[in-house]
């Protein structure tokens, strides 16, 4: 039951990037996504150690965008317990396949950069939320916590977002507020974002560069406000970007470490419920100006469904004002219902 639901909700966050398609094959699933000429597919099975994700297709910026999303998934097993980590390794059939199996485990966000060799007990993390959204905002949020503050917000009960109701996220927000060094939360509303993101692409950039200049922004903020922390974490959302350079740029002697499933360490936890608390607070205030009722979250049908209300209501203008246009959700308001 647990393993069908997984594989929902990776149909359902692969489908904000193209067209997906599910088959049975032996021991799991295969969805095979296209978009703009590209392929990926994505084996997914169901072993007794744990899920194994295997990627095929060439290596390209959809793959990319792919991967991040399906990093953003939940995973829990029959107790409900948390993804705890995942392993990648070159697939021996292709070149350019991947291979990641998902380990479940009841650990809590921890102190990821804890044993590295001289770890100042200072860092900061930062996280993002938004961007598997067809509605709302692109969010990156950054924290500053020393290791005090962070056996505190465990003991609060924080920890990733996605494992957190929105209640849950909405009543944590202050409690990181007011037990961290620094904090800084940057909003990017859908007609910023979307300008953004049209520029990036004319550059030759793609999704993950709008995503790295937002978390060296968010970075810096929170920076300025402690710059005594030296060290930062970053989850590794593709192999190659620009952070470090970017945070190079205003702190020559910051070390960024960057690593997959970075969510579990608690700075960067924390940032991720700021994150989603400003995207959650964000959407609320924006339902009014849409006038089509609650907006729903995600990148699934009912979000294409409210943007066809939307269209109705206030025409094809209104849509850069509300929704990330890039999705795949807009070539779908022109398909007959």
């Amino acid at each position: 039951m647990e393993f069908e639901k997984y594989i929902n909700s990776l149909e359902e966050s692969l489908c904000t990037l193209g067209n997906v398609q599910t088959k049975t094959i032996n021991y799991g699933v295969q969805l095979l996504l296209t978009a703009s000429g590209k392929k990926v597919t994505l084996n997914v099975y169901n072993g007794k150690k744990g899920i194994n994700l295997v990627w095929g297709g060439e290596n390209s910026d959809l793959r990319d965008q792919a991967r991040e999303l399906v990093h953003q998934i939940p995973l829990h097993n029959n107790k409900g317990s948390n993804t705890a980590g995942i392993r990648e390794s070159q697939g021996s059939a292709d070149a350019s396949a991947l291979s990641e199996t998902v380990h479940c485990s009841s650990a809590r966000p921890h102190f990821l950069l804890a044993e590295e060799p001289d770890f100042p007990g200072v860092w900061l993390g930062s996280d993002e939320s938004g961007k598997g959204d067809y509605f709302g905002p692109l969010v990156v949020a950054a924290v500053c916590l020393d290791k005090k503050g962070g056996e505190a917000l465990l003991a609060a009960g924080v920890k990733d977002c996605k494992s957190l109701s929105d209640e849950k996220v909405l009543a944590l927000e202050n409690v990181i507020r007011d037990t961290a060094l620094a904090v800084s939360v940057l909003v990017m509303k859908p007609h910023v974002y979307n300008m953004r993101y049209d520029q990036v692409q004319s550059e030759g950039g793609s999704l993950n560069t709008l995503l790295a200049l937002g978390h060296v922004a968010a970075l810096k903020q929170a920076w300025l406000q402690y710059p005594q922390c030296k060290w930062s974490l970053v989850d590794q959302f593709a192999k190659n970007n620009d952070i470090p350079d970017g945070v190079h740029a205003f702190a020559p002697d910051m070390q960024v470490w960057q690593r997959p499933r970075a969510e579990e360490d608690i700075a960067v936890a924390s940032a991720s419920v700021l994150a989603r608390a400003a995207f959650l607070q964000t959407l609320r205030q924006m339902a009014p100006e849409a006038g089509i009722g609650r907006i729903p979250k995600g990148g699934g049908e009912a979000a294409t469904n409210a943007a066809r209300r939307l269209v109705q209501k206030q025409g094809m203008d209104a849509l850069e004002r509300f929704v990330k246009l890039h999705f795949a959700n807009t070539k779908k308001l022109w398909e007959i219902e």
